[in-house]
């Protein structure tokens, strides 16, 4: 049980449960129409229209780009229960757990529990972290029954989308209110990640078109366990209420208004620095930290609004606003900020071979920080405001009409800590038959800083001896640290081989610039230590001291200054596949392999463990099968390579690498009536009880996910 909670939560997610499995005794089971069957595969998702690739609706067979679509049946099907987990469906897309309620998501590399690199939208507002420089996902829990489609676009869109979408785009796009009218209800109990769940929402739609619909969601996990095997505390627990309103005005436009509130609260374990023998938790596991449990507190809200126009000769207007209000806390600091946000695009024809769209964004977040006196952060900034100012525009040239294209365009953006910027994008596609098609593509995009990596610095690493060692890491605002730059060259080919046998291939290589990393360092002595003569540096006294060593020992204090630190280049090949060998059966088969080249790096080793945090190589099988009309069996099978990757946090423990590793997923589900359906989900089955990855952007204490099974209900009222 989640700490505060009650049995009496408890026993609502057993009943309701219950009930729905007692009326399967008296349901009918109508039959279901076999043309249905099986749900939208690959192929068909080729000709459906994605968006954010270029800002427009566009089919995937004529987008020049790696672009792979995450279908709601998909995600049913999947038997994830986080977004996290269902992005391992895309190809390419790194996704590993540091624990029952922590994710760490990425495309291309450069993976971590704030992975800068990677853009992730839901619907179009954007859920990176300027404070962080990633995604918080345990703030992010987003129903999955709301989730229209997810497009993932995996190589550089800085031209579409602004910064931070280096290597790549994750957009969650949800369903109209129009699609979820009437109630439903989605609870599921079980062990571990998959312990309580409980969704219900209702939504009308009137005569003229408009729909609404609000939908309440809680979700809660049991901890998982150490390296150790000992109990870990690891809870989480997720509540949030959404709703969206989508009202057609006339033919041509459309209005479109969404919100959400969420209270979420998780426990973590930081391993906090220490020079005091009796405050080690197990130095021989993590080294010279201490134990700090911690309940974070993360809440906050949205709204979101969107206008829409079709104009005379096939044009289209857009216009979308969003406010955001989010607090968090994290041990010694909160953050508490509040975002502002306008988009605005104008798409329109030019003659008969040019489609043109341009537009701009101004967003500002305003952060106020408190830290707490004697932690292990120090800021040199408690309050922040970033601005983002960006115009873009782009055209796409029809060369030959259905056969040869290409777009070109740019997006110039000025950021608070980034400065201007100009993020050009050329992409051509040629399609010789319905069958084929080939693309190649050459875009430059911009990482910039977070308000963290500006403005905060934190005491990493305690190493006890004659001296004993302090290590800190200094805010890389002192080395001028600005945006990282990277310009990517890819090329695709998409080709339907026979109608039951689709595959899409995609090469890239990327040379990035200025990448986060080590520039220099430098020692203090405290004034025991300091030659007879010379002072010490008091401050570094203070600071040995104020994590446990003696007033009388000698200590050293190094500090780390971080920036623009190195060239690093990344190559590699995504492959996905899907094949029906039969009406009823449908199999995906992907695949990618990736080559990292951090250059020589002697001076300093750990610049070269930051970019060893993904695996060179992952792969999956996943097959859908239809048993009957009402029955579906589901198996997902996935193996992930090792990773080099290393930890500044955790002492001993964190400094072995990460083996590969294979994942087997079973989901058996059955249709009872047209409203109810049961399923059983078995996660993490071939689990062997081992890390999947260091904790590498805080001190937290590393968790090693378990097996998981856990039984679901899922009942529709149309």
């Amino acid at each position: 049980m989640y700490p505060g909670g009650s049995v009496k939560k408890d026993s609502l997610y057993i009943a309701i449960l219950a009930g729905m499995l007692t009326a399967t005794a008296y349901a009918s089971t109508p039959g279901v129409d076999e043309e249905t069957w099986p749900e939208l595969s690959l192929g068909d998702l080729m000709k459906v229209g994605v968006e954010s690739a270029s800002r427009k609706s566009q089919a995937v067979s004529n987008t020049a780009a790696a672009v792979f679509v995450i279908s709601a049946s998909d995600i049913k099907r999947s038997g994830a229960l986080t977004i996290p987990e269902v992005l391992h469906l895309a190809p390419g897309v790194e996704v590993a757990r540091l624990g029952n309620n922590k994710f760490a998501v990425s495309i291309r590399g450069f993976n971590g529990r704030m992975a800068n690199k990677l853009l992730v939208l839901v619907d179009g507002r954007s859920i990176y972290s300027s404070l962080y420089g990633g995604v918080i996902w345990e703030a992010e829990n987003l129903p999955l029954e709301e989730i229209n489609r997810i497009e993932v676009i995996r190589g550089s869109a800085g031209l579409a989308w602004g910064s931070n979408a280096v290597n790549g785009v994750i957009n969650i796009i949800t369903k109209r209110a129009q699609d979820t009218a009437g109630w439903l209800v989605d609870t599921h109990a079980g062990t571990e990640t998959g312990k309580a769940g409980l969704m219900l929402r209702y939504g009308i739609k009137d005569e003229d078109g408009a729909a609404f619909r609000v939908t309440v969601n809680e979700q809660r996990r049991d901890g998982g366990k150490e390296a150790n095997g000992k109990e870990a505390q690891d809870y989480w627990n997720d509540t949030s209420l959404t709703f969206r309103y989508d009202r057609p005005d006339g033919v041509d436009t459309r209005w479109f208004f969404s919100g959400r509130v969420f209270d979420s609260h998780s426990d973590e374990t930081w391993m906090i620095p220490t020079f005091d023998p009796a405050a080690m938790y197990d130095a021989t596991q993590y080294g010279a930290t201490r134990r700090v449990p911690f309940v974070s507190r993360r809440n906050g809200g949205d709204l979101l609004g969107r206008f829409e126009q079709t104009t005379d000769g096939g044009g289209e207007v857009r216009v979308q606003t969003y406010f955001e209000k989010f607090q968090g806390d994290v041990p010694g600091a909160s953050d508490n900020h509040t975002t502002f946000d306008v988009d605005a695009q104008h798409r329109f024809p030019l003659g008969e071979s040019h489609d043109i769209v341009w537009g701009g964004n101004w967003r500002q977040t305003e952060h106020k920080n408190h830290m707490q006196p004697g932690g292990f952060l120090t800021a040199s900034r408690p309050d922040t405001t970033v601005n983002l100012t960006s115009l873009f525009a782009q055209d796409e040239l029809t060369l030959v009409p259905r056969t040869f294209s290409v777009q070109a365009g740019v997006r110039v953006e000025r950021q608070t800590f980034g400065g201007t910027s100009p993020q050009p994008s050329v992409r051509a596609l040629w399609t010789p038959s319905e069958q084929h098609s080939f693309w190649l593509s050459w875009s430059k995009a911009v990482r910039s800083p977070s308000v963290v990596q500006r403005t905060m610095g934190a005491y990493a690493v305690a190493i006890p001896g004659a001296p004993a060692v302090l290590v800190y890491a200094a805010p890389p605002e002192q080395s001028g640290f600005g945006n990282e730059k990277v310009r990517t060259l890819e090329l695709g080919h998409r080709a339907q081989w026979t109608p039951t046998l689709f595959s899409d291939l995609s090469a890239y290589s990327s040379k990035y610039e200025g990448v986060f990393g080590i520039l220099s360092q430098s020692t203090a002595l405290n004034t025991v230590i300091a030659p007879v003569g010379f002072g010490g540096d008091a401050a570094c006294t203070a600071a040995l001291i104020n994590f446990g060593l003696n007033p009388a020992a000698p200590g050293v204090c190094v500090t780390h200054l971080y920036g623009n630190a190195l060239p690093v280049r990344t190559r590699g090949v995504e492959l996905s596949t899907e094949w029906n060998p039969l009406p009823v059966w449908r199999l995906q088969l992907n695949a990618s392999r990736m080559w990292v080249d951090a250059g020589n790096n002697t001076r300093y080793e750990a610049n070269t463990l930051l970019y060893s945090s993904s695996p060179k190589y992952q792969g999956s099988l996943r097959s859908s099968y239809n048993l009957s009309t009402d029955s579906q069996f589901d198996l997902w099978l996935r193996r992930i390579g090792g990773l080099a990757h290393a930890s500044d946090y955790g002492g001993p423990s964190a400094m072995t690498p990460v083996a590969a590793r294979t994942e087997l997923d079973l989901r058996f589900a059955e249709q009872v009536n047209e409203s109810l359906e049961l399923s059983l989900t078995l996660q993490n089955l071939l689990s062997k009880s081992e890390i999947q990855f260091h904790p590498d952007y805080m001190p937290t204490q590393p968790v090693v996910p378990q097996r998981t099974i856990y039984l679901k209900a899922l009942w529709h009222d149309r």
